[in-house]
């Protein structure tokens, strides 16, 4: 840093000494003053008011206010400011860093769900010489945003495996309103196993509409072919999926059928139909799953025709699964790769908030989490093992097809004659 002469240290305590107030804030004022002008005068190359243009670099251009925090309190300096290019000082370096540091601190805070306001309480005791409004850390939070852009627009592999879909819902402030906002969030694994999130957005419904525009933008990014989509029984998702992605086999999340099933019969039924409904699920076989749905939709029939109803003309959508690799099919019947890690990490984090004051919020608390969550996917194990017989696609050879299902039926009976 630029050094003062000893007479420019004594005019400063002079000067601070015959003025009334905090002795030693207004000398460091004075001092921190003088160390910018004698840094300009250097950049300058010429001291102020004197005319030598052959060591003339630039020219003075008055000064801008910038407050300072200090140990001392806080300050209002005059910033010198230079015409042809950006005043450059020392003096700030150490509080920027601090800042800086602070600023990471305050995206992480976000990124866990807490709130403006609690991170405004936080940083304030923190560091009292760092003063933010609850304004500035909403503002420092915005400056995620590119990030987050980025993050959202990069170009991603032109073939995924398995694509899972689904909605979570958060309360967002809209039009002085709380209202319930789905984010829709899809998820792919690659030809190696490793989960990507591909698609994320925020909107007022889970509706036809808004489900294109998701796909279109994953599509967009570069997405091309999938084996399999995994979802709930949302109409308009599904529709969306298969303009975006047609002729693709789609697996209805057995969790939500179930749930839909049960919720036609009384609670003291529900133990006892769950447990029908289960054994549909762990059958080897769509043969076996078919037959043991039929017998339960038999036992219902009279009693709860609704139940019956479902099993008969809705369980098909369900069973997709089972023509793929075994090793594959636990993971890819429902949708809890979205519902039981990131809808319930998301869902803890977001109770500090409790109401995001728009939904630009709520979409950047979820993009900064499932960033994190993304990259500890796209680094860390495999979610699925994908051997070159999976990578074969069996499903589209009728003689592989073939063979595997008289595989089963032979390992079909050889389970009923243990039974």
């Amino acid at each position: 840093m630029t050094q003062l002469n000893s007479k420019s240290i004594k005019t400063i305590l002079q000067e601070a000494l015959s003025k009334d107030g905090d002795f030693l804030k207004e000398m460091v004022r004075m001092l921190l003053q003088e160390i910018m002008e004698e840094e300009r005068d250097q950049q300058v190359g010429v001291l102020s008011h004197k005319r030598d243009n052959s060591k003339r670099k630039a020219n003075r251009n008055g000064y801008k206010s910038r407050s300072f925090n200090t140990r001392v309190g806080r300050l209002l300096l005059a910033k010198p400011q230079i015409r042809e290019f950006a005043f450059q000082t020392q003096l700030f370096e150490n509080y920027q860093r601090s800042e800086k540091a602070l600023l990471a601190s305050i995206c992480q805070m976000v990124t866990h769900g807490v709130s403006t306001n609690r991170v405004k309480k936080i940083v304030g005791e923190l560091s009292p010489d760092l003063i933010y409004s609850k304004s500035t850390v909403s503002r420092i939070i915005q400056e995620l945003d590119p990030q987050i852009k980025k993050w959202q627009q990069e170009q991603l592999q032109d073939y995924y495996k398995y694509l899972f879909t689904d909605a979570v819902y958060f309360y967002v402030r809209v039009n002085h309103q709380v209202i319930s906002c789905p984010v829709l969030i899809t998820i792919g694994v690659d030809k190696n196993g490793h989960r990507k999130i591909l698609g994320i957005d925020i909107a007022f419904e889970e509706s036809y509409q808004s489900y294109l525009n998701h796909f279109e933008k994953i599509k967009e990014k570069g997405v091309k072919k999938v084996d399999l989509t995994i979802s709930d029984d949302h109409k308009g998702l599904i529709k969306a999926q298969q303009e975006v992605f047609p002729h693709i086999p789609h697996q209805r999340c057995i969790c939500h059928f179930m749930r839909n099933v049960l919720s036609y019969v009384p609670y003291k039924e529900k133990a006892k139909l769950a447990d029908y409904l289960k054994q549909i699920f762990n059958s080897p076989s769509r043969e076996m799953a078919t037959t043991i749905a039929n017998m339960i939709a038999q036992e219902y029939q009279t009693s709860y025709h609704k139940v019956s109803q479902m099993l008969e003309e809705e369980l098909e959508f369900t069973l997709t699964y089972l023509a793929y690799p075994t090793h594959h099919q636990r993971k890819i019947r429902t949708t809890n790769l979205i519902e039981g890690v990131i809808n319930k990490d998301l869902k803890q984090r977001s109770k500090v908030v409790g109401i995001f004051p728009n939904q630009e919020s709520c979409l950047r608390y979820v993009c900064m989490r499932l960033m994190e969550i993304d990259e500890e996917w796209q680094t860390g194990r495999r979610y699925m093992k994908i051997t070159k017989e999976d990578q074969n696609l069996e499903r589209n050879d009728p003689l592989l097809c073939e063979i595997k299902q008289m595989k089963e039926r032979v390992k079909t009976q050889e389970e009923l004659v243990a039974i």
